[in-house]
């Protein structure tokens, strides 16, 4: 049975592509871009593992969701799992948009026998390293290397811009805190500095 090390999850989003979409990210990033949004996602370490069956299921039964998000961590260093259950999604109607540290050409070009089938399952690729002195934070890349590509005919490379926030806080019943997308560099100097208590 496959099995996915989930960094994280996220039910419902609306900044994580166009329309409603659950999120996942994956444990483990062999990229580590310097100035990384998720650095804890780097370590290839256990964290929360669950069958790729038993996923598909809980993401299957969210009403009202349009599609389903991949980041990390690097999803390509879990393509075969990941793209088993993006087959089983997009089945189903969902759209599959994949973030990847590597550029189209690595993905290309490379010998991992799962990376094809993962771009197969993918509806929406967002490809290239974070690069933190090209950072231009806009609704689908974190800096101005990084691009959108069309994959299918579900979901449009053109800009994105219209489909919300770039910035979104959920709060979980046990009070844990999720922040997710681009947020303005003058938020995140803003909660630091109150987290400092400056």
């Amino acid at each position: 049975m496959s099995v996915l090390n989930l960094a994280g999850f996220l039910a419902r989003s609306e900044v994580n592509g166009p329309g409603i979409r659950a999120v996942l990210w994956v444990q483990g990033c062999p990229r580590r871009c310097e100035g990384c949004f998720n650095p804890q996602f780097q370590p290839f370490s256990p964290a929360t593992v669950t069958s790729v069956p038993t996923l598909a299921k809980t993401i299957l039964s969210l009403e009202g969701i349009d599609g389903v998000t991949f980041s990390g961590g690097e999803p390509f260093a879990q393509a075969g799992p990941l793209a088993e259950l993006g087959a089983t999604l997009r089945n189903a109607g969902l759209s599959v948009i994949t973030y990847s540290g590597y550029t189209a050409e690595d993905l290309a070009e490379g010998d991992d026998p799962a990376w094809p089938a993962l771009l197969a399952a993918t509806d929406l690729l967002i490809a290239g390293p974070f690069i933190a002195s090209r950072a231009r934070p806009d609704s689908l890349t974190g800096s101005a290397n990084q691009q959108v590509i069309a994959l299918g005919t579900r979901l449009s490379a053109g800009r994105q811009d219209t489909f919300g926030s770039r910035t979104e806080f959920t709060i979980a019943p046990d009070g844990s805190i999720t922040a997710t997308g681009f947020p303005e560099p003058s938020l995140v100097r803003q909660i630091r500095a109150q987290l400092r208590g400056t």
